[in-house]
Parts: structure tokens; sequence; C-alpha cells
């Protein structure tokens, strides 16, 4: 008898929280993946930054200063260019967050409905 409550009570309650469980993994995967993002780009621009650091301890001369100033360009081409990429995961990763969302809230509708 009581088996059979605690079975019923906890299916219950496990239908009950369902949503939220998957609510939560979804935030805790966004999370995971925007911290992932923001890590590539915090060492590519750590890295460019030393590399253009090191280039500019070495200007002796008008051609080291010439050629330091082409890398500057590089870099800022690079730069740019990992920035467009990252607005594109980005577009990406909040479009996917969406999509799953309203799947979510659409099973949810279905579920609650007899």
């Amino acid at each position: 008898m009581y088996t059979d409550l605690f079975k019923t009570f906890n299916e219950q309650t496990e239908k009950f929280f369902s949503p939220a469980i998957q609510f939560n993994q979804l935030i805790a995967k966004n999370i995971e993946e925007l911290a992932k993002i923001q890590l590539n780009t915090t060492e590519q621009i750590t890295k460019t930054s030393v590399d253009q650091l090191k280039l500019a301890a070495e200007v002796k001369d008008a051609k080291s200063l010439m050629d330091f100033n082409a890398s500057q360009i590089n870099a800022l081409n690079a730069l740019s260019q990992q920035m467009i990429q990252d607005g594109q995961k980005l577009t990406q990763l909040g479009q996917e967050f969406r999509d799953k969302l309203e799947a979510m809230g659409k099973e949810t509708v279905k579920a609650a409905q007899p």
C-alpha cells in the first residue's frame, strides 16, 4: 500500500518538476557555451596583445617601425575577423536556445493538456 503511494508521489513529483529541470539544464548548457566563446576570445586577444608588445619592443629603426605598423594592421584585421566570428557564434547560440526553449514550452503545454 505504502509502496504504491510513494511510487505515485514520486511519479507525480518527477512529472511536475521535469520542465524546470529541463529548463535549468538548457540554461546551464547555454552558459557553458557562452563561457567557452568568451574564454576563447579572451585568449586570442591576450595572445595578440602580447605578440604585439614583443614586436614593439624590437623596434629599433625605421624599417622595424614600418614592419611593426604592418603587423599592427594585420593584428587588427585578425581581431576584427574574430569579433565577426564570435558574433555569428553568439547569434547561433541564441537561436538554438530560443528554438529549444520554444520546443520545451510546446512539450509542457502538450503534457499539461488532458
